[in-house]
């Protein structure tokens, strides 16, 4: 009994780097691979500065807003001149009737955001704006600092979401292609492979 010590061919090692250029990978499909390397380049590249600077853009805005409201809004002190009413605000004020008198002597009544549980005469502080109008408190830069972060978020979901999209259109545009090939394909070889077929 004999046996065949020939040694197997071993299988040329082909380094990760090389597989690309197997003859079995067709171009098209080397250029998609590429198109969509630059797609995630291009995307890390846009995730690094673009949604940093939108959310500057959207800080300067607000602290723009800040120092404008800051400047023109000032608390007076003010009459309660009747209950409050209406639900109660994350600042746990509610809108009342407050009387007061203006700078020059004018005895004013409005409504106006004031501490939930104020009684009826109690004298409490209110904003009012350059024209002496009840208006909210100005703009802190803890809101500035919110709209920058929601804009960077919101830029980062924006980018990911146009790469899939442009994703999912090079992978059709490609597949497109492949289909027109094997199309053609088929034309030359069906003729062929027809006749083999038992009549």
């Amino acid at each position: 009994m004999t046996t065949d010590r020939t040694p197997r061919p071993r299988r040329p090692f082909l380094p990760v780097g090389r597989r690309r250029f197997l003859p079995a990978r067709r171009p098209c499909d080397r250029c998609e691979r590429e198109y969509r390397a630059c797609l995630l380049v291009l995307l890390a590249a846009a995730l690094a500065c673009v949604p940093y600077l939108a959310a500057r853009g959207a800080y300067e805005a607000q602290m723009h807003t800040v120092r404008a409201q800051s400047a023109t809004r000032h608390q007076i002190t003010v009459q309660a001149a009747g209950d409050g009413y209406g639900a109660v605000s994350r600042a746990g004020t509610r809108s009342a009737p407050v009387r007061w008198t203006d700078g020059r002597g004018v005895s004013r009544m409005d409504f106006a955001d004031v501490p939930s549980g104020t009684a009826r005469g109690e004298r409490v502080r209110i904003w009012v704006d350059a024209a002496g109008e009840p208006a909210r408190p100005p703009l802190e830069r803890g809101a500035a600092e919110e709209a920058a972060w929601f804009t960077a978020a919101m830029t980062a979901v924006l980018l990911v979401l146009v790469f899939l999209g442009a994703r999912v259109a090079v992978v059709a545009v490609f597949d497109r292609k492949r289909y027109a090939h094997w199309a053609s394909q088929w034309e030359i070889v069906e003729p062929q492979w027809s006749r083999r077929l038992p009549t």
